[in-house]
């Protein structure tokens, strides 16, 4: 398991020239590691959870729910600062796919129990939460931070600590994520070439949904 230098050769992740470098990363990473969702819901409204036509085939087939139902394309108005990417164009303007929420802002799928109800076909993006795994353009491993929305108290996350999870698992996600956000990048750029572009129910059939 290696790590990208600057100089963009490769050494073994956690290896430093100084051992308390070494020491400071190991108990940082494995703190983190061992964070455990103390079910606030804090980050189930906020901020609008994007999703990828991956996410969406896979709450569809796991929810017995059409995609209409699970889906909200957010406009400029609805989003927070800095979310500026992803844009869908439909012919009324340009907009930014996310999981609904219900009327009091919160996640579809949060029950009355702080519980998610679509926990096996949940968003990529909910998966590592609050962890965020940083890969190079390589897909290999540079580091690991706490996710920005927290450590800026956007939301008021209040995890717990216990047994570090694995972090081969973390990675796993991570590579997911990434594989699957540029596959929807290059859907979306198909898309948006398109000359008559349609609504909301165009664009989900374009994603076969």
């Amino acid at each position: 398991m290696t790590q990208r230098t600057r100089d963009g050769t490769s050494t073994p992740v956690y290896r430093s020239l100084y051992r308390n470098e070494y020491m400071k990363l190991n108990k940082r990473t494995t703190r983190l590691l061992s964070i455990e969702c103390a079910q606030c819901g804090s980050c189930c409204g906020e901020p609008m959870i994007e999703l990828t036509h991956h996410d969406l085939h896979r709450l569809v087939d796991n929810v017995n729910l059409p995609a209409e139902k699970l889906v909200k394309l957010y406009d400029n108005s609805e989003l927070n600062p800095g979310e500026d990417n992803d844009w869908i164009y439909l012919s009324y303007g340009r907009r930014k796919m996310g999981l609904r929420k219900k009327r009091n802002g919160e996640c579809i799928f949060l029950s009355e129990r702080r519980q998610c109800a679509a926990y096996e076909a949940r968003p990529i993006a909910c998966r590592s939460f609050p962890v965020d795994v940083m890969l190079d353009e390589n897909n290999k491993f540079i580091d690991l931070e706490l996710s920005d929305i927290i450590k800026t108290k956007f939301i008021r996350c209040k995890h717990t600590h216990g047994k570090p999870r694995s972090f081969n698992k973390f990675r796993q996600i991570a590579r997911q994520a990434q594989s699957e956000t540029v596959s929807y990048w290059e859907t979306l750029k198909r898309w948006n070439g398109l000359q008559d572009k349609g609504a909301k129910s165009d664009f989900l059939k374009f994603l076969k949904l």
